[in-house]
């Protein structure tokens, strides 16, 4: 696993973590007429028994509809604010295959190998060790395992996607493909070879 995160700074802006007292923004129903949360999680390909991470998850926006798209897989919700996920967990309380982990994403609870997708949506810019996160990303998945990032111009944290690919090359990963356009698009990469372990 990673080594010990650094004390989080939250806020608006660039570099800090989305504060809870602002989830409401997140869920807010308008988001969905700019991001499509069924169009976004149908971008990742996933089967329906997928073992899926869902890093920086915040109040649960997308996570219903990865829950719904894996129904006899698990999802793994993993956010730094707990406060976050009890959002999330409040929001999908009929939904049985989600489990819960309050972690940073530079060193995740979890075990080499053991997922076949993970999901990142507009997080990876709160992220000051972005390197480190990727590495625990490419640690956690299996073979031939796919993320799928998510980015915004809407986010002071944007990442634009030739950045992305050079980040994501560097630890083991090609791009798969890509849906939407420059300022706000979803891209898929898949791993290259089995994960090392650090």
């Amino acid at each position: 696993m990673g080594t010990p995160p650094e004390k989080h700074e939250f806020g608006l802006k660039r570099g800090k973590v989305f504060p809870v007292e602002r989830a409401g923004s997140l869920v807010n129903p308008l988001r969905r007429l700019v991001q499509s949360p069924s169009r976004t999680v149908a971008a990742m390909g996933l089967v329906e028994n997928a073992i899926v991470l869902e890093v920086g998850s915040g109040p649960g926006f997308f996570s219903p509809f990865i829950a719904k798209a894996a129904p006899l897989g698990h999802v793994m919700l993993v956010d730094v604010q707990f406060e976050m996920l009890a959002a999330a967990r409040q929001r999908l309380a009929r939904v049985a295959n989600v489990w819960y982990a309050q972690a940073d994403a530079c060193a995740l609870p979890v075990g080499m190998g053991q997922f076949d997708a993970v999901f990142l949506a507009t997080m990876l810019g709160e992220v000051p060790d972005k390197d480190l996160c990727i590495e625990e990303v490419r640690r956690i998945l299996g073979p031939g395992g796919l993320v799928t990032i998510v980015e915004t111009r809407r986010d002071s944290d944007f990442i634009s996607l030739t950045s992305l690919c050079d980040l994501l090359d560097r630890h083991g990963f090609s791009l798969v493909d890509r849906r939407g356009v420059a300022w706000q698009y979803v891209a898929r990469f898949q791993a290259r070879g089995p994960a090392v372990a650090p």
